[in-house]
This record gives C-alpha cells, sequence and structure tokens, in this order.
C-alpha cells in the first residue's frame, strides 16, 4: 500500500464575480481520500439541499454533487454563503478520509505486509 500524500487534496471552491452576478464552482482533486465523495448520496443529496435551501433556481445550476459543481447567476451574498457551506461540508470529510488513510498505512501489520509484498516483487529478484 502506497503511503498517502502528508496533506490532504481539499476539493477546490472558487467564487467569481461574472459581470453583474456570481459564479461558485467546486471540484475535487484526484487522490485516494477523494474517494469519499463518490457514490455517497448522502453528501450529494445534502449538496443539492444547500443549493435548494440558499433559493437557487434549477436553470443557475449545472451538475450539483459532492464532486463537481457549478451555481451560476447568484448574488454576491449566495455565493459567499455557498462556498462557505460547501467548504464546512467537504473540506472535513476529505480530511478525515485522509487522517484514516494515514493511520490504516501507519498500521504495523500492514507496513509488514508491504514490505514483504516488495521482497517478492517479479523486479527485485534475479536470476543467476
Amino acid at each position: 500500500m502506497k503511503a498517502p500524500a502528508p496533506h490532504p487534496a481539499l476539493p477546490k471552491i472558487d467564487v467569481r464575480k461574472e459581470g453583474r452576478s456570481w459564479r461558485v464552482d467546486w471540484d475535487y482533486q484526484e487522490a485516494p481520500e477523494s474517494r469519499v465523495l463518490f457514490d455517497n448520496e448522502f453528501l450529494d443529496g445534502y449538496v443539492c439541499g444547500m443549493v435548494d435551501a440558499l433559493g437557487v433556481s434549477t436553470g443557475k445550476i449545472c451538475r450539483p454533487s459532492a464532486r463537481v459543481g457549478t451555481v451560476k447567476k447568484i448574488t454576491e451574498e449566495t455565493a459567499l454563503k455557498l462556498a462557505e457551506l460547501l467548504k464546512s461540508l467537504l473540506h472535513p470529510t476529505v480530511t478525515a478520509e485522509h487522517r484514516r488513510l494515514v493511520n490504516q498505512a501507519n498500521l504495523p501489520h500492514l507496513k509488514l505486509q508491504a514490505e514483504s509484498n516488495e521482497v517478492k516483487s517479479p523486479d527485485s529478484l534475479q536470476i543467476a
């Protein structure tokens, strides 16, 4: 098992102004700890509920999920609130998964198993 990176790959959340309105984009980062955002109906439903609770109409939303999404043509206040809500939901989820992966990689029996797999790899065998 490959050791996880020292820091979690947190989802990127971007708030930008477009003309008179604002836009929020979020996207996961490719890393083992980001897998927690896939196939998680609770997180997907929570994100959709947040967007709905903020009063964003359906035509202004593009693929809202825990992994990736865009909300366009909203007010600055709504954009900042949505970004803060996304950050408070997604960042701790990915951080907790990263911590779990780090702890799992540090378990003694898994370290021994990884070392024994390295010894048994075909690349390390030499034929005389």
